[in-house]
């Protein structure tokens, strides 16, 4: 992904001491919009909220192959709201961007934050335990679909969600055992 990154944040960045914040947007029909930093954080014409739900992010990795890169948000469980969100929005191909910024020591960002992750929510887990609850979100670049296959099957079940009442490839499981193209 090709990057112009703002000259304060190189010269900030040239330092040897500097703040950084990760700020992870997730466009649900309302956006959530979430960072790492002990306080809330103004950028891109949003307020990010500080969350002590916001557990970890994985690391983007880069290449120069052709290849579905993936990575994983893992909020807290613990706060219902983002359980609900999963459970009660369509989140299947929603966008997820993930910057970091680098931040002064009044939490103003210096320059303007670096777009590390830019891709779209492929799925979550809830994994509860006794002692933790974890919502993780997966997360994969936009060639996700690439080797996708599109258009619809010979089978009754993607005959069935076009037309319900049509049995006509009710048996057609069955019929493609006794066809013998190319064989001897």
């Amino acid at each position: 992904m090709t990057r112009a990154i703002d000259s304060a944040t190189i010269a900030e960045l040239a330092k040897d001491d500097f703040n950084l914040a990760t700020l992870i947007k997730l466009e649900f029909s309302t956006p959530l919009y979430l960072t790492d930093w002990d306080r809330d954080v103004s950028a891109l014409s949003a307020t990010w909220a500080s969350s002590a739900h916001f557990l970890s992010v994985g690391d983007p990795s880069e290449t120069s192959e052709l290849r579905v890169n993936t990575l994983d948000i893992t909020l807290s469980g613990v706060e219902q709201s983002y359980v609900s969100l999963f459970l009660s929005q369509a989140y299947i191909d929603r966008p997820v961007k993930i910057y970091r910024a680098v931040l002064n020591d009044s939490d103003a960002v210096i320059g303007a934050p670096i777009l590390i992750f830019d891709g779209l929510m492929t799925g979550y887990a809830i994994d509860d335990t006794e002692t933790s609850s974890e919502v993780k979100v997966n997360c994969a670049s936009h060639w996700k679909d690439f080797e996708k296959e599109n258009g619809r099957k010979t089978n009754d079940n993607s005959q069935k969600i076009h037309f319900p009442n049509d049995d006509g490839f009710e048996f057609a499981a069955n019929t493609i055992k006794d066809l013998k193209w190319g064989r001897k």
